[in-house]
């Protein structure tokens, strides 16, 4: 249950999303993450502001399943309704690899002071990634 160990406390984010032109949009957000249930629960905590100027609060509730040995991760925050979809999966070899139906998401080169997320969309031969989120510890 010690997986996401690497990401409790505070962080500066660098986002590349890409947009409904095709182009990549830069853009900073701010997470701050912490355990609950004794390490089974981290909520990620994210705010920022978005391409086209929208203020976005978010909350990632990333949940570990000792049965299966699998991580559950929901995302929701204020641009959209509700959904309790999760995406599921595991680290091995230091990268966390999570699936859903037609998304996955890759947590890799962590260290101490930095991280990487992206996420990627089932496209064509394979995945497409959207979106890279560089996380440096404040």
């Amino acid at each position: 249950m010690d997986d996401f160990d690497f990401l409790i406390g505070s962080w500066t984010v660098h986002n590349r999303k890409l947009g409904a032109d095709g182009r990549w949009e830069t853009f900073t957000t701010s997470v701050t993450a912490e355990t609950r249930l004794d390490g089974r629960v981290v909520l990620e905590h994210l705010e920022g502001v978005f391409p086209g100027g929208q203020h976005v609060k978010g909350l990632a509730v990333i949940a570990y399943d000792p049965a299966s040995e699998l991580w559950h991760h929901a995302w929701l925050d204020t641009r959209v309704p509700p959904d309790f979809d999760t995406v599921t999966g595991r680290f091995d070899g230091g990268v966390g690899t999570f699936h859903g139906p037609g998304l996955r998401f890759l947590w890799e080169d962590v260290t101490a002071a930095s991280v990487r997320w992206s996420q990627a969309v089932r496209g064509g031969d394979g995945w497409v990634t959207n979106w890279v989120m560089d996380y440096s510890r404040i």
